[in-house]
Order: C-alpha cells, then sequence, then structure tokens
C-alpha cells in the first residue's frame, strides 16, 4: 500500500492510496448528501466517489451544498 500528497481545500493531507473518494469524505467528517466534490477543477459526480481513487498530487475542494432560490 502507497501514501500520496493530496490537497483539500488546500490544506495537504497524506493518505492511502487505496482510498477512494467516498472513504476520504467520511473520514472527513463530512456528510456525503451535504456536499459537492470538485477533483482537479472537475466536478465528480456522486455515483463516482466509490470509483475514483485518490492520486498523487490530487486537488480536491469540498463544497456545501445549500438550497435556495
Amino acid at each position: 500500500m502507497e501514501n500520496v500528497k493530496i490537497w483539500i481545500n488546500d490544506e495537504p493531507l497524506t493518505i492511502s492510496s487505496e482510498l477512494n473518494l467516498a472513504a476520504l469524505i467520511e473520514g472527513q467528517g463530512v456528510k456525503e448528501k451535504s456536499v459537492a466534490l470538485v477533483c482537479n477543477s472537475v466536478l465528480v459526480p456522486r455515483t463516482a466517489w466509490q470509483e475514483r481513487r485518490c492520486k498523487e498530487g490530487d486537488k480536491i475542494e469540498i463544497f456545501s451544498v445549500v438550497a435556495g432560490g
């Protein structure tokens, strides 16, 4: 198992390369249903969070989803 360095909301974090986005979010204490993820400037659909593994240098932004009009 290899470790990789990623960035979450501009903060560095070293994690296992086996971690997927869903596990990463859970590990950060974030409720999955209340956020949107952008990885390397691309919105990642929630349906892809289980499949998408974190890679060295990934820049992940977590955004709170707010209902409104």
